[in-house]
């Protein structure tokens, strides 16, 4: 694929308000073997697309290019929790931090971002879900000072300060065995 029809895909995927036509522009780029994620993600970030959309395109290429998956599912998940007003948006933003969790347990990036979807004004069915995902992946972290620190700032704004103080020890005490 020569660069002009890089640069047409991505002008596509950019700036057309047309499901159909970012759909052959995405049949086109795999056709023709496009390998930059950075273009897809354009595609993925796209306003136009619904929910249902943005799943379609994310599991094809995370078909086409496993390599990616990480960085694919991420993206996803934040492309979708930027959208605070649709309680399905925040469900499928869980639903693919949870993938990045298991793509790459050892990460703590997903753990963070789950955590940045807890909803401190209304007490949502996912909170509880967000605390129990991290809770139970954070044992697999490598770096887990920063979901501990992270943590331990969560539940100062939600007024616990002994889960506060809990999480901050664990962060220090992990973050002495991390250097």
């Amino acid at each position: 694929m020569n660069s002009d029809d890089v640069k047409k895909i991505e002008d596509t995927f950019r700036n057309s308000k047309s499901s159909n036509e970012l759909f052959d522009a995405f049949q086109d780029a795999i056709k023709s073997k496009l390998c930059d994620i950075e273009i897809f993600k354009i595609l993925i970030a796209n306003p136009i697309l619904s929910v249902d959309e943005i799943k379609l395109f994310t599991e094809k290429l995370l078909k086409e290019t496993p390599g990616n998956a990480l960085d694919l599912l991420l993206w996803t998940g934040k492309v979708l929790e930027n959208q605070p007003n649709n309680y399905n948006y925040l469900e499928e933003a869980l639903f693919y931090y949870r993938c990045a969790i298991s793509t790459k347990p050892d990460f703590h990036e997903p753990l963070l971002r789950l955590l940045n979807l807890y909803n401190y004004e209304m007490e949502l069915p996912t909170n509880r879900k967000i605390l129990d995902i991290i809770e139970e992946s954070v044992p697999a972290v490598d770096q887990k000072s920063k979901v501990y620190y992270a943590l331990a700032h969560h539940y100062k704004k939600c007024g616990d300060p002994n889960s506060e103080k809990k999480y901050l020890h664990l962060a220090e005490e992990s973050a002495k065995r991390e250097r």
